[in-house]
Formats: C-alpha cells, structure tokens, sequence
C-alpha cells in the first residue's frame, strides 16, 4: 500500500483494438539509423461497456440510428420529406460463442492429482477431504462464473474470505458491476494491492453510493465515497491510498498469508472479438436483405387502359378484372434480391464461428460416431479450449491457493492442506462416445497397462469422489459373506457326533 502514491489506485489498462490508421506508413531507413519511432500503432479503446453492448441483442449497432440512419423519402404526391424506418435485425451471434466456448473449456471438472512419492493413507485421506471440500464449496461453480466472466467482459478476480470460522468465496466481475483494478509487484509479477469498486444503485437505476474495497497482503479496506471528508487515522489511511473523496469504513484483517485474491485478464477482451466485425456486417446485410424483400417481395399489379375495372371480395382480394379490347392488366416480374444476399450471408455466417473457434454441430444421419471422427469434427473449438487451458492455468493455481488456506482453516487441518503437493489442471470437454471409452478403459484394465482405480476415475459418468473407496468397501463385504457362508456350509455338512467329538478334544 506504501508503493502506491496519491492517484495510482484506480487506474488500470485499458482495453484496445488495433486500427488501419497510418498503416505502413513506417516511412524509409538506412542502415545503422534507428527507425523505432518511424511507424507506432494507434488503438480503438474499447471498454467494458462495449463488451456488453455487443454481447446483448439489443445492444448492437445495426439498433443505432446515428450510425445507420433511417432513410429519408419523398412522397410522389405531396411533395414532402419524411423518414421511412430501417429495418434492422439484431442476432445474439455473441452469446452463442460464449456459451460455445465455455462448455469446452469448463465441461469437465477441474483435475487433481498429488505425487506417486506421496502416496500413503494419511495423504490419502487428506486428498480425499481436499476433493470433496471442493465440490461443498462450489468451486466447480466458481471456476465456470469465472471463466464466464472472462469471455464476456474481459477479466475477473476470485475473492476468499473467511467468516465465523467459514470459509466462503465471491467472484468479482463487470457483469455484477464491479470494475477491478490490479496492481502488481515490479520485480515478482505477483499480485500486490487490487482494488474493486461498485455503486448501488435504487429501484429507478440511479447512483445512490459509490463503494471502493483494497486488498493488500494483511487488510481489506472499505471506503465509502463521502464529500464531507474525514479526519484523523481515518484521513491518512485515506491518502495513502490515493481515494480523494472517500472516507474509510473499515479496516479488518482478512486472515490469509497473502492477497486472498486471483485475478485474470484476456487483452484481446471478450471472446467474440476477432469476429465482431463480421457479426456487424452480417447484420448489415441481413437488414438490407428485410428491407429489400419488403420493397419488392410483393406483387406490382399494372393496369393499361381507362375502362380497366376490378372486382374484389369482403378482403379486398381481386377475383376478377374487366376491360376493354385494346387494355392490358397484370403483374410485374420483381428481381429477386434474396439470391443476391445468399453468398454474402453464407459466408459472414462461416466466418463468424471460424474466427471465434466455435464449431456448428452436423447433421448426423447415423449411429454413434466413433471417438476419432468426433475429435476431428470439433478440432477448432477443442484447440481453442487447450490453448485456454494454458492462459487460466495461473489463475486455476491461485484459486486452488485460496481454497485449501480457506477450506483447511474451516476444518481445522490448515497444516495439513499445506503440506499436501496437488496439482490442479484444465482439461478440455471433448465431445465422446461414452460406450466407446468405457471399452477401451476395459481393454486396458485387462491386458494390464492401467490399473482399475485410474480407470475408475476417468470414466465421465462416475460423479463420487470416493467412488474406489466403495469399490474396494463392496468387495470386502462380499468377500466377508463368501466366509461366512463357507463356514455354515462346513457346519451344515458335518455329523453331529463329528461336532461332539471335536467339541471334547
């Protein structure tokens, strides 16, 4: 909190998208002359308001009629100016992505493993209460609104926090109205001071209070924004701080060894990003498409002649058509717009999914597929899911970080959790044939090259965590009724004066 002066708390990067502007414009060089300064890239800022503008329907720019304006039109019998509407479509292209993206990355549960070296019964059972604190505590729940997080709106933080001896957790996100600011140690890179700050807001959406909360590695800061001031300890925590304008709450100690925070941010923003674009021209031209098909997708009659006369019904449909000799009447042949927008459309449409990785599900007209042709018909999406699975990596550790400090202090085996070396990784949702795996996790098991409990554990349907320990407590019983039926069948098959004798000896 001392390395921060009086303005650097709420200050962040900014999200940015690179634009054509002086675009190989570096200019020339010679040989031995620096030219680091010829050519510098300019950047769109975008924010995060953006990010939601474009992720909801109504949000789009094809809705904004400052950027594609009615058109204006003139009345052919008065004369006069007026505005005919534009149709315009909007499609939630954003939100398929999203959800798209999301169940590759987050369709399976995060994966644990600890050690060969550290197998024993005591690791064992500890492992076993980490896993199951694991799934009590939601954390499945966490990592998915996390990474939601993340693709709609850039970035997240995972907060822990402990209370009355609990441990519980909250995710921090702009969807919720939260707006993160991280700083980070110069020399480590480790996260060393993060401040959220959000607004309540009354029932007619208007601003009633704007809060501020710091973490540092010892306390959370509560700041309240006040224009009266404050005096005292209360002003000079303040100041340190850099939060003009705020008065302090409270201060309290959160009890964990370090910033009970995890924190990640995607600099290319929300998921769709690379093919917003698209989706923008897509709509264009789909609205152009509606408002042509109105101009001309009906009928024009034309009539020749001054004696042409029409006959209709109660709805106003014609039934019959009277003239004379000389005169005409019919319908003109329209164009056909709709064949003129099919390869534009078609191609926006394929373009959309490929630059964002996603993968239109195919028609398919048979059984089960096998397990290869599936990997092969999602490989955009499943490539797209391990190259995340490698950028959330440091973000899933220090969430593991915080959950076994929480969850271990709230059962009282903090030590425990802290000598116990797990390892925690992503692995990416691979659409299967269930039948298929389970047939080879048994040719395996069988011919000996993996044991029964790892293909116990793989299998997708099994949601136990102690789903071995069952495994192995069914064969014990089994194994104590074989005995015991042993031991009536002996006692049913000897005489009784067997049984006396052997009494008497």
């Amino acid at each position: 909190m001392d390395a921060l002066n009086l303005k650097e708390i709420l200050v962040r990067k900014p999200f940015k998208r690179i634009t054509p502007i002086d675009c190989h414009m570096g200019g020339l060089y010679k040989d031995g002359v620096a030219y680091d300064d010829l050519d510098t890239a300019t950047y769109e800022i975008v924010s995060q308001a953006d990010f939601l503008r474009e992720f909801e329907p109504t949000g789009h720019m094809i809705n904004n009629p400052i950027i594609y304006p009615d058109k204006k039109r003139v009345d052919p019998e008065t004369g006069k100016e007026y505005m005919e509407a534009m149709a315009r479509c909007a499609f939630a292209f954003q939100r398929i992505i999203t959800v798209k993206q999301l169940a590759h990355l987050c369709g399976n549960d995060i994966q644990f493993e600890m050690p060969s070296s550290k197998d024993n019964d005591q690791t064992n059972e500890t492992f076993f209460k980490f896993k199951e604190g694991w799934s009590v505590k939601n954390m499945e729940i966490a990592w998915f609104e996390s990474c939601k997080s993340v693709k709609v709106t850039g970035d997240v933080a995972f907060v822990g926090y402990k209370k009355n001896g609990k441990f519980y957790w909250k995710v921090l996100s702009y969807l919720n109205g939260d707006t993160l600011y991280p700083h980070y140690d110069a020399v480590t890179g480790e996260l060393s001071l993060f401040a959220r700050k959000y607004s309540d807001m009354d029932e007619d959406g208007k601003e009633t209070t704007t809060y501020v909360e710091v973490w540092d590695d010892k306390n959370l800061y509560r700041f309240k924004k006040d224009k009266t001031g404050a005096v005292g300890l209360f002003t000079r925590i303040k100041e340190a701080f850099g939060l003009q304008g705020y008065r302090l709450v409270s201060a309290e100690p959160h009890n964990f060894p370090s910033i009970p925070v995890a924190y990640h941010r995607d600099e290319n923003g929300a998921c769709w990003s690379f093919s917003q674009n698209s989706i923008d021209q897509y709509e264009l031209a789909f609205s152009q498409l509606v408002q042509n098909n109105v101009a001309f997708a009906f009928p024009i009659m034309y009539m020749k002649g001054d004696e042409v006369s029409l006959v209709g019904d109660m709805t106003g449909a014609v039934k019959a058509i009277t003239m004379a000799e000389n005169e005409d009447a019919g319908f003109l042949n329209t164009p056909n717009g709709s064949e003129l927008f099919t390869l534009q459309l078609s191609t926006l449409y394929k373009l959309i999914y490929e630059q964002s990785f996603a993968v239109i599900p195919p028609e398919v007209r048979s059984g089960d597929m096998p397990g290869v042709a599936v990997k092969l018909l999602y490989s955009p999406a499943v490539e797209f899911a391990m190259k995340d699975a490698q950028e959330y990596q440091s973000f899933l550790d220090n969430m593991v970080r915080i959950y076994m400090e929480g969850y271990g202090t709230e059962i009282g085996q903090n030590s425990s959790f802290k000598t116990l070396e797990v390892y925690s990784w992503i692995l990416p949702y691979v659409p299967q044939n269930d039948s298929e795996l389970i047939q080879n996790l048994a040719v395996a098991v069988q011919n000996g090259f993996e044991s029964r409990q790892t293909a116990s554990e793989k299998i997708p349907m099994i949601a136990k965590n102690s789903e071995w320990e069952r495994i192995i407590k069914e064969q014990k019983e089994q194994q104590q009724q074989d005995i015991l039926a042993q031991v009536e069948l002996h006692k049913a098959t000897q005489p009784d004066d067997t049984i006396q004798t052997e009494k008497v000896e």
